[in-house]
């Protein structure tokens, strides 16, 4: 039975797409950026994003895309450089709620499956007033995580060219949340 309707819910896809002739259809896009990126304890510094965009039914696509997240700063203590180095594949759904000839708006939703590398300093306080003062030790860790992004767009496509440019808006799972704030230029296939 799970069968049946999975290749139901297939079929009655492709006849409503088929049948919505107003849309306009969108292409698939190869897009490269870059931006401004913020980690929560005052880390900052930039993020590079790579991806692959496609259409899969009306208002909808979907993306798979590479993200090379670099952090730092000295948000505790000016004694020890802190950082946030990730490198990062996503998988997004995106709702496209305005797509015309030369502007696209997209919501995003998407997973993140991150490798990174940190470094944190956080106080040691002492016991007693005889014993030494406050101490930052350095504590590095590398690990992986995952975990949800949220994406907002808007593309201006540029007339008689394959080529768009983008502005995008996004929380993204990297070592914790971070936000960015950048721009992409978007070549459609």
């Amino acid at each position: 039975m799970k069968r049946v309707l999975f290749i139901f819910a297939i079929l009655l896809s492709i006849q409503a797409q088929a049948q919505y002739s107003n849309f306009i259809e969108t292409s698939s896009s190869i897009k490269i950026g870059a931006g401004y990126t913020h980690d929560f304890p005052g880390l900052n510094g930039y993020t590079i994003t790579g991806e692959v965009t496609f259409p899969f039914a009306p208002h909808f696509e979907g993306g798979i895309g590479l993200k090379k997240i670099d952090l730092s700063g000295t948000p505790r203590t000016s004694q020890v450089q802190e950082y946030t180095k990730a490198n990062t594949i996503d998988f997004n759904l995106y709702y496209v709620p305005i797509h015309t000839e030369i502007h696209t708006v997209r919501f995003g939703l998407g997973y993140a499956f991150s490798a990174y590398k940190i470094r944190r300093s956080y106080p040691v306080f002492p016991n007693t007033a005889s014993e030494k003062p406050t101490s930052w030790p350095v504590q590095d860790a590398k690990s992986r995580t995952s975990g949800v992004n949220i994406i907002a767009e808007y593309e201006y496509e540029l007339p008689s060219s394959p080529l768009s440019l983008g502005l995008r808006a996004a929380l993204y799972k990297a070592y914790d949340r971070v936000s960015f704030v950048g721009a992409y230029v978007a070549y459609r296939l």
